[in-house]
């Protein structure tokens, strides 16, 4: 029998019509809701629940004394006004990260006075204020915020001023599991950031979005791995399915990337290169991608790039004809490249070969140019 393919078998000694799928495994699955006592609870006390816990940006419900955040709960509608496409509810963020911006958000409301400095690692604010013994600081409000010893406390009413500006998200969601079969099963992708209520274009729909390899055999030998790319050439999604138990920080890391830091995956696996995306992967080529310093280097990159002016006019120019929701193409991205100043590309690649001479203890595969003259 073929997989996939449901067949009749006849009916039942209780007389019910009986079905036969063949398949490899089969995941069943239900929609998860509020708690009955949970609904009660919060209905009893005359919080709002619109089909999740209504709270504002700061996480806070109705009653000021209550704060809630997670998979029961969603930002309020409001908070669309200016972008009526945002993604509201706490399921569609990293759990992780989620009760990361809650506890800023109380320890604001604990310690109005540090709270700000301290949720971002820094010093409390009593530990730098300056002044003779015996002389006293007084907190006052002024029209721009409240003032402590003449330094106004910018970070307090910040989001207060601003109530259309939810936090935001950005660490990727991972879930896996141990199914029957001894298989390992791991679904990472980046966290939500519009509402998936339309039905997608043409445009993002297209099946080069999508790289599959299966090399899953019935004794649970190989992988059947999918990377899904999004319009902006990033990776959205890693799905795996396989025998082998897998670092789930090491896809985790891939998530966000640019396809083309996975030596242009796409191209080659379209070509039929790649017959095995995890094989691919942890080949000795990407231990670069995996290096626990390989983010900074991206971000010092990025920071070193926005600064160039010559730079953003190119981009700025290019993105003009560009329809955001459809994303960018290959063809504008490789023009935005060949339009790039060779001291800018210069750059770069002298940050990387920085990047791997610095770690070289760890990225012994890399062959750099200092070493050519002694191969030779």
């Amino acid at each position: 029998a073929r997989c996939g393919v449901m067949e009749d078998m006849g009916i039942s000694s209780s007389g019910y019509n009986q079905k036969l799928l063949p398949c490899r495994i089969l995941i069943t699955a239900d929609s998860v809701n509020v708690d009955p006592d949970i609904f009660n609870s919060v209905h009893g006390n005359g919080l709002v629940y619109d089909g999740r816990l209504i709270v504002d940006h700061n996480f806070k419900t109705t009653d000021d004394a209550i704060f809630g955040a997670g998979s029961l709960c969603e930002f309020s509608r409001r908070f669309r006004r200016k972008d009526a496409d945002r993604y509201l509810r706490h399921d569609g963020f990293n759990g992780r990260e989620v009760g990361s911006k809650l506890a800023q958000a109380l320890l604001r409301v604990i310690d109005p006075v540090n709270g700000d400095m301290v949720a971002a690692g820094g010093a409390p604010r009593g530990s730098q204020l300056g002044g003779e013994a015996g002389e006293h600081n007084v907190a006052s409000p002024t029209a721009g915020g409240m003032t402590l010893g003449g330094d106004t406390l910018d970070g307090m009413d910040s989001e207060e001023a601003s109530p259309d500006l939810l936090p935001d998200f950005y660490m990727p969601i991972a879930k896996g599991g141990f199914l029957p079969g001894n298989l390992h099963y791991y679904r990472i992708h980046s966290c939500k950031r519009a509402d998936a209520t339309s039905e997608p274009s043409a445009e993002t729909s297209k099946e080069e979005h999508v790289i599959v390899t299966d090399t899953l055999e019935a004794n649970g030998k190989g992988h059947f791995c999918r990377l899904t790319i999004d319009s902006f050439g990033k990776v959205d999604s890693i799905t795996y399915l396989g025998g082998e138990e897998l670092q789930v920080e090491s896809l985790w890391s891939l998530v966000g990337l640019s396809e083309t830091f996975l030596n242009h995956i796409f191209v080659r696996w379209k070509d039929g290169d790649i017959p095995d995306i995890v094989e691919f992967l942890t080949d000795e080529w990407a231990t670069a991608l995996f290096h626990d310093r390989f983010m900074d280097f991206c971000h010092q990159i990025q920071l070193e790039m926005r600064g160039q002016d010559e730079l953003k006019v190119i981009i700025d120019r290019a993105l003009q004809s560009v329809n955001l929701k459809e994303g960018l193409s290959r063809k504008l991205l490789d023009s935005i490249q060949a339009q790039l100043p060779k001291s800018s590309v210069k750059a770069v690649q002298d940050h990387l070969l920085e990047y791997l001479r610095e770690n070289t203890n760890h990225l012994k595969t890399y062959f750099l140019p200092e070493n050519w003259e002694q191969a030779k």
